[in-house]
């Protein structure tokens, strides 16, 4: 199959997503890849230095998304109604479940078949980032609202991010319907909001 060059890359990445999510990384194929594109192998290491870093191109659309919506749902813009409001907070939980079922296949492919790659950190990575995203939130709530208890285990924060990630993985790995979607969604908002709220020290609107 012959690709225009300026396609060369965008079907490398197609390719290289197929052969990842079928078999893994450690098992994955540059030769296949290549095979399917209509390329040779060294093709491809003009794009990217290794397989490695064609894995991180892959999965990068996700990670992206992941800490956009971290960083959109804790801005220094966010005040305290929205954070404790059950139906604001239902509403962060909907775009969270839908950004995952958008890329239900490729958190698979990094929570459950990354190893040997960089994408295999994620966990760490994104449970540290997401934990200090959180302080820095915290910090900026407390200067906006100087009543409230921020004072706050560094631990149970990053546990509480680490916890994210489980949520997600078991998302992910079940065939849930839309209706035990909705219910979860429901059942966590009353179960977050009412918690943090108690931490915060303030009521829930």
């Amino acid at each position: 199959m012959q690709i225009l060059k300026d396609n060369i890359k965008k079907a490398i990445l197609d390719e290289a997503e197929k052969e990842f999510l079928e078999k893994g990384f450690g098992d994955a194929s540059l030769r296949t890849i290549a095979s399917k594109v209509g390329i040779s192998v060294s093709t491809i290491y003009s794009y990217y230095k290794n397989k490695d870093e064609l894995m991180t191109a892959v999965c990068q659309p996700f990670v992206d998304a992941a800490n956009e919506l971290t960083i959109s749902h804790h801005s220094a813009d966010t005040n305290i109604d929205d954070m404790l409001n059950p139906k604001a907070q239902l509403q962060t939980a909907k775009d969270m479940i839908s950004m995952v079922m958008q890329y239900r296949d490729i958190i698979r492919l990094i929570l459950f078949r990354s190893e040997g790659s960089t994408m295999n950190n994620f966990r760490d990575d994104y449970t540290d980032k997401t934990t200090a995203h959180i302080l820095w939130f915290f910090g900026k709530m407390k200067m906006k609202y100087p009543q409230i208890n921020t004072d706050i285990s560094y631990f149970f924060i990053h546990a509480n991010c680490a916890w994210m990630l489980s949520i997600i993985g078991e998302i992910v790995s079940h065939d849930l319907s839309d209706d035990e979607i909705n219910k979860f969604a429901k059942d966590y908002v009353q179960y977050s909001t009412t918690g943090w709220a108690s931490l915060f020290g303030v009521s829930v609107k």
